[in-house]
C-alpha cells in the first residue's frame, strides 16, 4: 500500500514559498530598498505561477551573499513544477496553503503521540497517520 493512492496534485504552499523568498532576500539584497523591490518583483511573478520568469529576474539581481542567492535559485528551480498560478486558484476559492492540513495533522496525530510516557518510531508514526486518515475518512468502515 502506498501512502497516497489515486490522483493528487502536489503544489508548493504559498505561505511557505513567500516566507522562504522573503527570508533569503533579507540575506541576498544589498539593502532594504532593493529587498523590497526584489521581493515585490519575484513574489509578483510567483503569485501568477511564473517560476521560470522569477528565476530569470533573480539572475539579474545584485547580491551581497552568493550562497544565499544560489540557495534561492536552487529552491525555485527544484520546486518549479510545484509552483502554480496561486492568484487563479485563490480566485476559484481553492486552497493555496497547507494550514488546514497541518492543523489536521496536529489534531489527529500529534495530540495522540504527545501523551505522557509515549514514544514513537518513524515507522509507527507513519502507520498511525495512515490508520487515522483512513478512519477519519470512513475508509475503515469495512472493518466493523
Amino acid at each position: 500500500m502506498t501512502l497516497f493512492e489515486g490522483d493528487y496534485v502536489h503544489i508548493l504552499d504559498w505561505y511557505h514559498l513567500q516566507g522562504k523568498v522573503r527570508d533569503l532576500m533579507t540575506m541576498i539584497a544589498p539593502d532594504k530598498v532593493l529587498k523590497a523591490a526584489y521581493c515585490e518583483e519575484v513574489l509578483g511573478l510567483l503569485w501568477v505561477g511564473k517560476g521560470a520568469e522569477a528565476l530569470v529576474c533573480l539572475q539579474g539581481y545584485r547580491y551581497r551573499n552568493a550562497s544565499k542567492w544560489e540557495e534561492l535559485q536552487g529552491y525555485l528551480s527544484k520546486n518549479e513544477t510545484h509552483i502554480i498560478d496561486y492568484k487563479r486558484r485563490h480566485g476559484l476559492g481553492k486552497l493555496i496553503g497547507s494550514g488546514r492540513m497541518e492543523k489536521a495533522g496536529d489534531v489527529l496525530i500529534a495530540h495522540r503521540q504527545k501523551e505522557k510516557g509515549m514514544s514513537w518510531s518513524a515507522k509507527g508514526s507513519t502507520a498511525l497517520a495512515v490508520l487515522t486518515a483512513h478512519y477519519q475518512t470512513g475508509a475503515t468502515d469495512y472493518l466493523q
